[in-house]
């Protein structure tokens, strides 16, 4: 007996059109709230295309002559052009004696105030309250890799609701007291302490044997992940070591840990947990580096005091497994319970997942 394959051919071409179906309706519902967001966005003051170099956002300005690029920085304490033998802005004039916090630095640098100076940003200006021009370039150039002209600081972000995007390369600038909430899927509160913004976070870490609330500061001059400070971290942390030799020596901890901030989920990601606390500490329990933040589509808000992330496209992104050291210390590496740890002389990537 013949067998009739035209019904065959027609099953098999109605099971491809539902999968195709069920796959496009799957599709529509997942973007459908993030289409629906930009429904009426704000329109930005300014959109402005920035660089990403060791995890910093760089963003080109023009001050007076010069031609510059300037980190966005959460951590500085103010607005600074950095001295080089290249640049050193003897023409701009000088109001006083000034120095800048950098709290992830154990230093509070020294510099003089300029007088208020327009600074171009694209076709954008803007008049920082506080401008400070860092004298010979200090040491912490060569501790952080700083491959910049100068920062951005807590002022700039006190004056504007920041928008980051990453893959496009696009910094967009509103108008303080803007709300883009809708157009993120997560928003997490920020503590501004004075000018500093500061976020909680409620999770163990692999040394500590109970959950225990840490107010970290989010540092995006900072290229690393997270840095913990605290005696008492630092002794559950080193346990099993020769503690007062480490701190002696000023040598911390570097290891992984996984945590999580507000719903999102962080895998292995690298954590140094340092043997003092800088001077300008401030009662923090440490801080959140642009390594964690620059791989999210994302809004710094210091007017609304909020932290706004995007993550309806991603499921993985990448960390940059360097180890930053703030403060020239030294290191051992240590592992916890099942927990694995990079290797200290190896770029390693580290997954997080915001499922």
């Amino acid at each position: 007996m013949l067998s009739d394959s035209s019904g065959l051919l027609g099953v098999n071409e109605l099971r491809k059109q539902i999968k195709t179906l069920v796959l496009s309706i799957v599709g529509f519902l997942f973007m459908q709230p993030h289409a629906l967001a930009d429904v009426g966005r704000p329109e930005p003051l300014a959109e402005i295309s920035i660089q990403i170099v060791n995890n910093r956002v760089l963003v080109p300005i023009v001050i007076g002559d010069y031609y510059l690029e300037l980190a966005l920085d959460t951590g500085a304490s103010a607005t600074a052009l950095f001295q080089s033998e290249d640049l050193d802005y003897s023409d701009l004039t000088v109001r006083d004696n000034a120095n800048i916090i950098f709290p992830a630095l154990d230093e509070i640098v020294e510099g003089v105030r300029l007088e208020p100076e327009v600074i171009s940003i694209g076709t954008f200006e803007y008049l920082p309250t506080r401008l400070i021009r860092v004298d010979r370039r200090p040491p912490i150039g060569d501790r952080l890799d700083l491959r910049f002209d100068g920062v951005l600081g807590q002022d700039f972000f006190g004056s504007y609701v920041v928008e980051i995007n990453r893959h496009a390369k696009l910094m967009r600038l509103y108008e303080a007291g803007t709300d883009l909430t809708d157009y993120f899927k997560t928003t997490l509160s920020l503590v501004m302490k004075n000018t500093a913004p500061h976020i909680v976070v409620k999770s163990r870490m692999p040394w500590e044997k109970n959950v225990r609330q840490k107010e970290l500061m989010i540092d995006t001059g900072y290229p690393g992940a997270m840095v913990i400070w605290g005696s008492k971290q630092f002794q559950q942390a080193a346990k099993g070591e020769n503690v007062r030799n480490l701190k002696e020596t000023n040598t911390g901890i570097f290891t992984n840990a996984n945590f999580k901030i507000g719903p999102l989920k962080f895998l292995r990601t690298p954590v140094f947990v340092a043997p003092k606390e800088p001077q300008q500490a401030h009662k923090r329990d440490g801080l959140i580096g642009s390594n964690v933040l620059i791989w999210y589509h994302h809004v710094i808000d210091f007017p609304g005091k909020r932290l706004l992330l995007d993550t309806w496209n991603v499921d993985f992104n990448f960390m940059d497994g360097a180890l930053y050291l703030p403060n020239d210390e030294g290191y051992m590496v240590k592992r916890y319970g099942d927990s694995d740890v990079l290797s200290s002389g190896m770029k390693t990537t580290v997954t997080f997942d915001t499922r």
